[in-house]
């Protein structure tokens, strides 16, 4: 049986878009390792585990300092590079033992690590980066340091994955070559076979309000803090707020301050699984991103496509591949991304007008059939196809 090594620069827990590809190629008949990595804070994870038939994944320790000595000591050499240096050796050195037949490093962070297992051997193996972001324009990144690592590692790479087409035809005029563009759709589901999550039970929610809900991370640029500055009048409705992050405390101490503690719920990240839960039982979905680098300007993350599968209309920025959607298929309503204002009515028109938002949600029973990983999926086959 055909090997593919993969490269992930987190601890694969929920790394649904991950998951999906290794599933589609054991369907090829591959077996799939995933290499992962855990933190010290992460020791009940196992080691190594099967995960789904055909595809393992090994999660080498990332040895860190205790947390009192980094606290002391403050030093961003030995508390975040030697670590990772190390934690990237170790993953390096278990994907030369795995000898695969294709090698793919997902994001800019592994590449390294996929060059060394593929390249970096007498027999050379194909690599494939999968480029989950654009590595040379994101939040705090430098461009120029960027692009020039980025430049450089893809001489070794035989074949560029990037999200959707925004993202390929900029990638072309970076480094002339237009890459694959495989979205990051959701999987296909009947959403009637799923049981939708109590939230107004749980929270004491009146029947009468409607539910507007925020699933994703919780990171700068997700324009969270003007999400809930417009619900500060809105009516009629609460803000469930789903993920982790690190603004989260700080979303969670904005909203007390500004008084709408009473129409806002936070929830820690759940499984991806049972999101689709608590998806179902929303009457609206926001997809808000500011539009700050081309990281976002370009994006089409997977909420937009869960909150499509499960039915909910979507509130979403005014940028290509959002508004292509949305407009496109008319599911929802779109915002001018750094415009509070167009939120909050837009917020409001939705929860106020019944018949508007059940338009919507039977829109997306359209919608669902294209934007799919049960289609997408053949793209990415297609890819490796090249390589048997």
């Amino acid at each position: 049986m055909k090997q593919i090594t993969m490269f992930v620069w987190n601890n694969f827990v929920n790394d649904a878009r991950v998951l999906r590809e290794a599933t589609a190629l054991t369907e090829m008949g591959y077996a799939v390792t995933v290499i992962a990595k855990k933190e010290m804070d992460e020791l009940h994870l196992a080691s190594a585990e099967t995960v789904y038939p055909g595809v393992i994944v090994n999660r080498p320790l990332k040895l860190e300092l205790p947390k009192f000595m980094q606290r002391k000591i403050k030093s961003g050499v030995l508390n975040k590079h030697i670590p990772n240096m190390l934690t990237m050796l170790k993953m390096m050195a278990l994907g030369r033992r795995q000898d695969a037949d294709v090698y793919h490093s997902h994001d800019l962070n592994t590449l390294l690590q996929g060059i060394a297992g593929a390249k970096l051997r007498r027999d050379q193996k194909p690599l494939i980066y999968d480029s989950h972001e654009v590595q040379t324009s994101r939040t705090h990144y430098s461009f120029e340091k960027i692009y020039r690592i980025e430049k450089f590692l893809l001489k070794f790479v035989d074949q560029v994955i990037v999200e959707n087409d925004t993202r390929a035809d900029y990638h072309r005029r970076l480094y002339k070559k237009r890459p694959t563009p495989v979205h990051n759709y959701s999987e296909y589901y009947d959403i009637n076979d799923v049981e939708a999550y109590p939230l107004k039970q749980e929270f004491d929610i009146p029947q009468s309000e409607k539910i507007v809900l925020y699933q994703g991370g919780m990171q700068e640029g997700r324009g969270l803090f003007k999400l809930l500055d417009a619900f500060k009048d809105t009516e009629g409705a609460r803000l469930i707020m789903i993920g982790d992050g690190k603004e989260r405390p700080n979303l969670i101490n904005y909203h007390k301050e500004i008084g709408i503690g009473h129409k806002v719920h936070f929830i820690q990240r759940v499984p991806y699984k049972e999101l689709r839960r608590y998806t179902k039982a929303a009457d609206i979905g926001i997809q808000f991103l500011e539009n700050t680098n081309f990281n976002h300007y370009s994006a089409s993350s997977n909420k937009l496509f869960e909150y499509i599968m499960a039915h909910v209309p979507v509130i979403g920025s005014r940028l290509p591949e959002i508004e292509a959607v949305i407009e496109g298929e008319q599911v929802g309503l779109t915002v001018e991304p750094e415009s509070t204002r167009q939120l909050k009515d837009a917020i409001q028109t939705l929860v106020d007008d019944d018949a508007l938002r059940q338009k919507f949600r039977e829109n997306t029973k359209q919608a669902k059939e294209k934007y799919n990983w049960d289609n997408e999926k053949e793209v990415l086959k297609r890819v490796y196809r090249k390589f048997r």
